[in-house]
């Protein structure tokens, strides 16, 4: 698995021709950034709000330099509406072309008859295919919940959520494969990052979510909703990807006693810093005011992090590696 040799792939950054390669799914409604328990309106024109929003990606493929293809199959991640930085690892690649993936857990994973299920409790706590909260596991007969999605919508029209529903969608034929180009960002010199959307209004195109109750099965409107990715837009190039100009001199890092320190200087239009673990995760995060300043994480395990910092139009314009011994 990845995580075994995660460590290692990280710290291999002189490498000739390597990069790190992330890939950024926004979640978005009607272009809007999503938020829990904020309202928003569906297609239908009913408003709505979330309390859980959460997916599988697995299965990744990227196609690079010229049709060369690079085989992730074993990678699974689960992306949240808080989370949804994906490390896929250090690679020799210098133009990437398409991104393949699924959604959903893979068969080969997903019930006791795959062929690398295993049970769920034999899983280190920080993967995917762990115990989540909320949960993301049915049993090992029926497998893994590919989407889950809770929340109120308008029942009698007063544009007001109020009616509960909950779509856990499971099933080992409800999996579907999204095929997307790229247009990738250059970040720094040994760093490319691949920024998507995830168009929710989409996803729940057709649902009618004020009526639908509460639903934890493989048919109906559970496989309504996983078959909407392959009818509608719900997954797509991000507009603003573009090349960022290498900004590393602007920030300056130090990590020691576990605690890593940040500094930076003459941005503009700020919005946010974050700091992101060996596994993508985003463990840190806090919104800016200043173009220039200070800041210390404390409580940091030893490994190594990113620190990257995001603009108004939720682009990274600037990203360092630190190292906590």
């Amino acid at each position: 698995m990845r995580y075994s040799i995660l460590f290692a792939l990280l710290l291999s950054f002189t490498s000739f021709g390597q990069k790190n390669v992330f890939v950024h799914i926004n979640p978005l409604v009607s272009g809007v950034d999503i938020q829990l328990n904020t309202v928003y309106t569906a297609l239908d024109g009913k408003t709505f709000k979330l309390d859980h929003f959460d997916y599988y990606l697995s299965e990744v493929l990227i196609t690079h330099d010229g049709g060369q293809t690079l085989n992730l199959y074993d990678t699974i991640y689960i992306v949240k509406d808080d989370n949804y930085l994906l490390y896929l690892g250090n690679f020799d690649v210098t133009n990437i072309e398409q991104i393949d993936f699924s959604i959903g857990v893979p068969k080969t994973r997903n019930t006791q008859t795959g062929i690398l299920a295993q049970d769920i409790s034999t899983y280190p706590e920080i993967h995917p295919l762990s115990f989540q909260n909320p949960s993301m596991y049915w049993g090992w007969q029926a497998g893994y919940m590919h989407m889950i999605i809770g929340g109120y919508s308008d029942g009698n029209d007063d544009q007001i959520p109020d009616v509960y529903f909950e779509l856990h969608n499971l099933g080992n034929q409800n999996q579907q494969l999204v095929s997307l180009p790229v247009n990738q960002t250059n970040t720094t010199s040994d760093q490319i990052d691949i920024y998507l959307n995830c168009n929710l209004e989409q996803w729940i195109n057709n649902i009618p979510l004020s009526t639908v109750g509460i639903m934890h099965d493989e048919i109906g409107v559970n496989k309504t909703i996983m078959d909407n990715v392959q009818l509608f837009p719900v997954f797509t190039l991000a507009t603003n990807a573009e090349t960022i100009e290498l900004k590393e001199n602007m920030i300056q890092c130090a990590a020691s006693e576990n605690q890593i320190f940040v500094g930076w200087s003459n941005f503009t239009n700020l919005k946010s810093c974050s700091l992101i673990d060996q596994n993508g995760r985003v463990i840190k995060e806090m919104t800016l005011t200043e173009n220039e300043g200070k800041l210390n994480w404390n409580a940091i395990n030893t490994g190594f992090y990113l620190v990257q910092f995001t603009n108004t139009q939720g682009q990274i314009i600037a990203s360092k590696k630190v190292i906590m011994p």
